[in-house]
């Protein structure tokens, strides 16, 4: 009688080292939740403390650092930027996180960048991650989008949630195209934060699945 062999459950200590990127991304931003965005009033004075496109390009590029270590195993580059469909006549919307083999141009990619923008053939993506700051809600049409554009995985990253809305947040995502849903931490009903640092590694490994 054949016996079915079980994957050994990583240990915590593994997932600590995994996961160190996002747990320092988690200490850089949860001091930032509450500071409001940057805007300019309808008399021109501006109120806030930090632009909103700020703030979400640290959380992409947190999101991206993590990939690369746990991507580093596989020949795939992780990237900011467009994909460009078959023909090479038109671009997606923007992806915060792609996961590909290769590009056809990159801007501003030198050494010490101060942007490094790529755009890829989208039969040379492997993955899309799509990145959110507080999420209270699903986006209906991005996954749907990437899809018909040709993309096979699209996965959901977000900053934060109420810690008891992730469960039906992570269904409608699901519903909605994407593949899963993870989140850097979780705001509980007193105002603490917590994380799941057992999610972060599943979100990575998930990933790296998609990506071979």
């Amino acid at each position: 009688m054949a016996v079915r062999k079980t994957k050994p459950k990583r240990s915590q200590f593994g997932i600590t080292l995994g996961t160190e990127p996002l747990n320092t991304l988690f200490a850089n931003l949860k001091d930032l939740r509450s500071a409001p965005p940057l805007t300019k009033r309808d008399d021109g004075k501006y109120e806030g403390d930090i632009l909103g496109f700020v703030k979400g390009l640290r959380l992409s590029a947190g999101v991206i650092y993590f990939l690369k270590q746990r991507l580093s195993g596989l020949s795939v580059d992780v990237s900011w930027g467009h994909l460009l469909d078959e023909q090479e006549r038109s671009c997606s919307p923007e992806c915060d996180v792609i996961v590909h083999n290769g590009y056809l141009l990159q801007w501003n990619g030198r050494d010490n960048p101060v942007m490094n923008f790529k755009f890829v053939k989208v039969n040379d993506a492997r993955v899309v991650v799509s990145c959110k700051s507080k999420l209270t809600s699903i986006e209906p049409d991005y996954a749907k989008t990437l899809k018909e554009f040709g993309v096979k995985k699209v996965f959901l990253f977000a900053e934060c949630c109420n810690a008891g809305s992730f469960k039906g947040l992570r269904e409608r995502a699901k519903k909605a195209g994407y593949a899963d849903l993870c989140c850097l931490y979780f705001i509980k009903p007193d105002g603490f934060v917590e994380t799941n640092k057992t999610l972060w590694a599943e979100f990575g490994d998930a990933v790296a699945k998609a990506a071979k």
